[in-house]
């Protein structure tokens, strides 16, 4: 009678060469990629506590005077976002946004009654501007996907009261000054794209972007320029259980301070062919005016992702 030890050993060796196979047949072609395939679903963000810090420039007195606001918002955000495959690596992206926000803000310095106060009070929700491009995504080796792509928004929201600029201006911080054309009122934001996702081993996956935006104002104001660029490193297990960690950098140029740090500590599950996928994260600002995020009155929002991939 065989020794149970050299059972169980050659149990082991058997597993180890079966691994990967199964890894294989789990995982087919390009199918580990985010960038490729049909994907469904909703994104939230909602602010833990209201955050304190310079406001954006959409955040105007009633008198329509604007600039050098201090004061403090919350925001909870949500986006419908799809992503259908036309043909080969060609996909169509769209997305529907909208947001409940509420700001109030003060002139800087000691406040002297209610002439120190620039927005009183204001709250509203309005629905954000619809995005839909293309973009296009290729293996170049077997584990690296570079993606590519072109997207417009339109400004559904015309003449907004001070509530819905408010609103708009609180969405706009809520995810750290990333994707702005989401809540950006009275401009036609057009958005240009790269990137690169890696799979260096079966567990390890590595995602990094680059996104230039330029925003053509509708209603005689100045024209917007951001830059965005992320980077994620996430491990995930073969069936599809996954933590990870996100470092974004928002350079709205056209502000005072050109540069927003957050990092967001992530878990979720991404199925490795068809099924529901679902993501958790915490994004914290690093630095001014939103930052440091742990810290009373700065940015720490709770952000979940929830849809299907087919």
């Amino acid at each position: 009678m065989r020794h149970p030890a050299s059972s169980l050993a050659a149990l082991s060796l058997l597993l180890s060469f079966a691994a990967p196979a199964l890894a294989e047949e789990t995982i087919k072609g390009d199918e580990w990629a985010k960038s490729q395939g049909f994907r469904l679903g909703v994104e939230a963000d909602v602010l833990t506590r209201t955050i304190e810090a310079n406001l954006p420039r959409e955040i105007v007195s009633r008198d329509g005077t604007s600039g050098g606001a201090e004061g403090s918002s919350f925001a909870a955000s949500f986006a419908v976002v799809a992503q259908i495959k036309l043909v080969a690596g060609l996909h169509l992206d769209a997305e529907l946004p909208f947001a409940y926000g509420s700001s109030h803000a003060s002139a800087p310095g000691p406040a002297e009654g209610d002439a120190a106060t620039v927005a009183p009070e204001l709250e509203g929700f309005f629905f954000g501007n619809p995005s839909v491009g293309l973009h296009y995504s290729a293996s170049v080796l077997p584990m690296m996907m570079l993606i590519g792509g072109l997207s417009a928004s339109v400004p559904i929201t015309q003449d907004p009261s001070d509530d819905t600029k408010a609103a708009a201006a609180a969405a706009l911080a809520v995810r750290g000054y990333f994707d702005s054309q989401r809540a950006l009122l009275g401009h036609v934001p057009l958005r240009a794209r790269g990137g690169i996702e890696l799979r260096l081993i079966e567990a390890f996956h590595v995602r990094s972007d680059l996104v230039a935006m330029f925003a053509i104002p509708t209603d005689g104001g100045d024209a917007e320029f951001f830059i965005e660029q992320g980077n994620e490193a996430e491990l995930r297990s073969l069936g599809g259980f996954g933590i990870g960690a996100r470092l974004q950098a928002a350079f709205p140029l056209t502000e005072t301070d050109k540069l927003q740090l957050a990092a967001e500590p992530f878990v979720g599950v991404e199925p490795p062919t068809s099924g529901v996928y679902f993501r958790a994260g915490l994004l914290v600002a690093l630095d001014e005016p939103l930052g440091f995020g742990l810290e009373q009155g700065k940015l720490a929002t709770v952000r979940v992702a929830l849809g299907a991939k087919f």
